[in-house]
């Protein structure tokens, strides 16, 4: 059986939003208040406003080529599907474990404060990721047919878009459970609740399958040629829609939950894959391809999720950490030049434990597949165990 393809250039568009992630996260974390004030700072929350969609973008993206290569397999309740389907639900659970207000079961569920329920309840992106992918199967083997699983993604698609204004709205989700209205809007802190951020993932699924099936095709080139024009056109359409004296939602916010603002995000991530697709085509058979596209910053793309969450950790801190970390040591203290010293040295640091967790997983899978089991039970073992 020959080796399933690799596309480099899907590796390079992970590789360089984690990069671009973690750079604005840092610089959000150490740069002094007064200096994020000034107007180049805005420009720069403007372009990092893409990161978060990229990422979940591209995690879409991977679930299509993963899941076509084992179509036959996840059409039924096999234990590849079982097995995809707890990957998914393992991504939601971490993402609450990393709001933990504390290292002790009872203490989290007798003592915790009622902001502190909703930061655990706060939905960021691995939850997302994670529900998501969840209904991605259940539709996948529900339909098991791939045009009512395509026409289903994107009925999905247009109703997260076009419904999150409504679900924004206090009026409509007043009445909701805090952990669902966590889920579906950020009124309550969410950085990444369902509304409208499925929707990035769910496009990553629909280009994606698109793109392998004109592959199969030979028709790959002229399909990521309309992807880079129809990014255009979407970022064109969203400006001018916005400007239309024609409001449908009683609560409109732009930045949040407007979908012309949806759209013109989809149009520059449409814009950066096929210019990304072309950049890998031009320099693949240059002397100079791995300077082009370095072994490091692909590494970074195909370790995006161990580098998501360890850079939480590092950089955030956690139950186990709370003193530990950049933000703990110079959150909000430091001057442009040394923070930006701060954020290349996190970046480095961040590149070499992707590289070493790559290497592990490649070299020595039974040792990381142990360590995996032996770092859930004592973890558990010592949450359930600690009184207070």
């Amino acid at each position: 059986m020959s080796k399933p393809q690799r596309y480099r250039f899907l590796d390079l568009y992970r590789g360089l939003i984690v990069l671009f992630m973690l750079e604005g996260h840092v610089l959000r974390a150490v740069l002094l208040t007064e200096e994020q004030r000034e107007g180049w700072f805005a420009l720069h929350e403007i372009f990092h406003g893409v990161t978060g969609p990229g990422f979940l973008f591209g995690a879409g993206f991977a679930f299509a080529i993963a899941t076509q290569r084992r179509w036959e397999q996840l059409l039924t309740l096999s234990p590849a599907f079982f097995r995809r389907l707890w990957r998914a639900a393992l991504l939601v659970v971490i993402g609450y474990l990393l709001h933990l207000p504390y290292f002790s079961f009872r203490k989290v569920f007798e003592g915790s404060l009622p902001g502190e329920w909703d930061t655990f309840f706060a939905f960021d992106a691995l939850q997302c990721i994670g529900v998501t992918l969840i209904a991605l199967r259940l539709l996948l083997i529900t339909f098991r047919s791939e045009r009512w699983f395509f026409r289903s993604v994107t009925a999905l698609l247009l109703a997260v878009v076009y419904a999150t204004p409504f679900l924004w709205d206090p009026v409509h989700t007043a009445h909701f459970p805090r952990f669902l209205s966590q889920a579906v809007n950020g009124l309550s802190g969410s950085f990444f609740p369902l509304f409208p951020n499925a929707g990035f993932l769910l496009a990553g699924t629909l280009v994606a399958w698109l793109f392998l099936r004109k592959g199969q095709e030979g028709m790959e080139q002229g399909f990521i040629k309309n992807l880079g024009v129809t990014g255009l056109g979407l970022i064109l359409a969203g400006m001018l829609l916005d400007r239309v004296p024609l409001q449908m939602y009683p609560v409109y916010n732009f930045w949040f939950t407007s979908p012309n603002f949806f759209w013109m995000r989809l149009g520059i991530l449409f814009l950066l894959l096929s210019g990304l697709w072309y950049f890998e085509n031009a320099v693949s058979h240059s002397d100079r391809h791995d300077v082009w596209m370095p072994k490091w910053l692909n590494v970074l793309g195909v370790e995006s999720f161990f580098v998501y969450i360890a850079h939480l950790v590092l950089l955030y801190g956690w139950v186990l950490n709370p003193g530990d970390n950049v933000t703990a040591w110079w959150g909000l203290k430091l001057s442009l030049p040394p923070s930006l010293i701060v954020s290349a040295g996190f970046i480095v640091s961040m590149v070499l434990l992707a590289w070493g967790w790559n290497y592990c997983k490649k070299h020595h899978p039974v040792v990381m597949q142990g360590l995996y089991w032996w770092i859930g039970s004592v973890f558990l073992y010592y949450f359930l165990k600690n009184p207070w």
